[in-house]
């Protein structure tokens, strides 16, 4: 390891005929072998692994994946975690080359916790369920950062999964690291969401309450999985929210969100469904586990809209 990039010239990052090809070769190549991966069982690299359906839904929005990623990465015949090479001018922190790297990672036919890419200039791995990356390091510098990143996607990880196991997916995280806050037109996408019952509401602070609930969803395709969705809305909506309730529910929401601890949970037997409009939001919020994105309500809506199905959600951009 101490010689791995001791002999590369960086400069020639720099050279605009050092493309993609030549990360791939002169940097990528060495550093997974350094991380005892190969060709070859139990930490084996897959190539270009192609797709039956290279698309992913979210929600009702269907995400083309417009690329196969270099590598995909296998442990003791899991699926680990997906890296993808590119060019040294290429960005590899945030917009299409990210996004796209996260919706093949959450591909039924992936399912990887991790996803990673190189530019030659560093490597960068982001776990599905966190917006900060989880190793973000110049290349020049990976030896003070080798522990870690032997750590995370090396082939004896501490953390097999990227990631402590016992949270579930935040799904505003999802629509973000998809590319899907916004519409092809710049418009935000907002969803209608139709008799979701809701496990928990809370006040947050002065004008602005809060309810989440765990959400079934094509962003964990295989299965239909869950992930956690939560919702705030300002005061100027909370008798709109009150009014979608039956008179005990509401009763004891109204109870529950004016006194200490400003919260009420509800049994999933008896929990009240909701109809409502809501955008994700702007802010993501960030405690020593995990990270979460909430969606922000637009509108509560009285009754079920004939077209959609009860459960559902619908999607669509705000003109």
């Amino acid at each position: 390891m101490l010689s791995l990039f001791d002999d590369f010239d960086f400069r020639l990052l720099d050279d605009p005929e050092f493309r993609e090809d030549s990360v791939r070769e002169e940097l990528v190549a060495p550093l997974l072998r350094a991380l005892g991966y190969s060709a070859s069982p139990p930490y084996r690299i897959i190539r270009s692994k192609k797709l039956e359906h290279p698309y992913v839904y979210f929600g009702t929005v269907k995400k083309d994946i417009t690329i196969i990623p270099d590598y995909l990465l296998e442990r003791d015949g899991r699926y680990a975690w997906i890296l993808d090479a590119k060019g040294p001018g290429e960005n590899i922190d945030t917009g299409k080359n990210v996004e796209q790297a996260y919706s093949y990672a959450m591909h039924r036919d992936v399912r990887v916790p991790l996803y990673g890419l190189c530019n030659g200039r560093k490597l960068v791995v982001f776990h599905v369920v966190q917006e900060e990356p989880l190793i973000d390091v110049p290349l020049r510098e990976i030896k003070s950062s080798w522990p870690k990143i032997l750590s995370i996607i090396g082939c004896k990880s501490a953390w097999p999964d990227g990631l402590r196991p016992d949270f579930l997916p935040d799904f505003g995280i999802a629509l973000s690291k998809a590319g899907l806050a916004e519409g092809p037109d710049g418009k935000k996408y907002f969803q209608l969401f139709v008799s979701l019952p809701i496990m928990m509401a809370a006040k947050i602070e002065d004008g602005l309450y809060s309810f989440n609930t765990p959400f079934g969803s094509e962003l964990l395709e295989e299965d239909r999985g869950v992930c956690i969705a939560t919702f705030d809305f300002s005061a100027d909506l909370y008798q709109d929210f009150l009014d979608q309730f039956d008179p005990e529910p509401a009763e004891a929401l109204k109870s529950g969100l004016s006194r200490q601890p400003y919260r009420v949970a509800f049994r999933r037997a008896n929990s009240p469904g909701l109809t409502f409009a809501a955008e994700l939001g702007d802010r993501t919020y960030k405690n020593e586990n995990e990270s979460y994105r909430p969606l922000v309500v637009q509108k509560f809506i009285r009754g079920i809209p004939n077209e959609i199905p009860s459960g559902d959600v619908a999607s669509s951009t705000q003109d």
